[in-house]
């Protein structure tokens, strides 16, 4: 969590709400949410911190359906999840977008894996002289997809974290949000979300047409932060339900 927090307050530029503090309200938030028996999609799993969680909430007669396109990463998640021999996790080696086919990511070094994004950052804008070591060609494919070749009629959570591609998960998923079969989206959004070409106003207006409302994670915080531009955003996490 220390590490993870730290690298994304490299990437905020407001002081108000430290990355540290929407991680834990993320925490709290998952903590209070989960139940036993639910299905859940981890999108961008990393090596799998929060799908540990989410694993031990759902129980075995829940389902964590992980996605994680790096190929670093998966083996890593691969090793951390058979230690823990729990039979309610799915493993998938894509990247969920908003089409089938493939995609280029971006990988930086062993320090940086958490960055991985399809994304071309220009990081040294921002101050951060870091760029990526290599590229992958990654499979992806949609959840909408993925739901119906796996006979999935329903997502308890959806939470997305793939370095600005959030808004192109969210297209994939089209047909499960229109019929309200997600009850409930947890997703970032920050510098990463301009970079991959999306925006906030975009997001919103897509959701809210099909019947979703959108809140901060961190109560008080406005909905995304620092909206008008890369240079202002806000790393933070939204939760988006249907209404009711």
């Amino acid at each position: 969590m220390e590490v993870a927090a730290s690298i994304k307050q490299l990437l905020t530029r407001s002081k108000s709400i430290t990355a540290a503090e929407v991680e834990k309200a993320e925490w709290i938030f998952y903590i209070s949410y989960l139940k036993e028996g639910m299905i859940i999609f981890d999108v961008g799993a990393y090596i799998g911190e929060l799908t540990i969680l989410f694993s031990h909430f759902v129980g075995e007669k829940g389902q964590v359906h992980v996605f994680e396109a790096c190929s670093s990463n998966f083996q890593r998640l691969t090793a951390v999840t058979r230690a823990i021999t729990s039979s309610n996790i799915i493993l998938n080696h894509t990247a969920l977008s908003d089409k089938k086919g493939f995609a280029d990511l971006y990988v930086y070094d062993d320090q940086h894996l958490s960055w991985c994004s399809l994304a071309k950052r220009p990081l040294e804008k921002y101050g951060i002289p870091i760029v990526p070591e290599r590229t992958e060609r990654v499979t992806t494919t949609t959840i909408d997809a993925y739901c119906k070749e796996n006979s999935i009629s329903h997502i308890d959570m959806l939470k997305i974290d793939v370095e600005g591609a959030e808004y192109q998960v969210l297209l994939g998923a089209r047909k499960m949000l229109q019929d309200k079969r997600i009850r409930c989206c947890v997703f970032e959004f920050g510098q990463t979300t301009f970079d991959m070409g999306n925006n906030p106003d975009e997001i919103e207006t897509y959701l809210r047409q099909l019947g979703y409302q959108i809140r901060n994670i961190v109560k008080g915080d406005p909905v995304f932060p620092g909206r008008s531009s890369a240079e202002t955003a806000r790393f933070s996490m939204h939760i988006a339900t249907p209404k009711v």
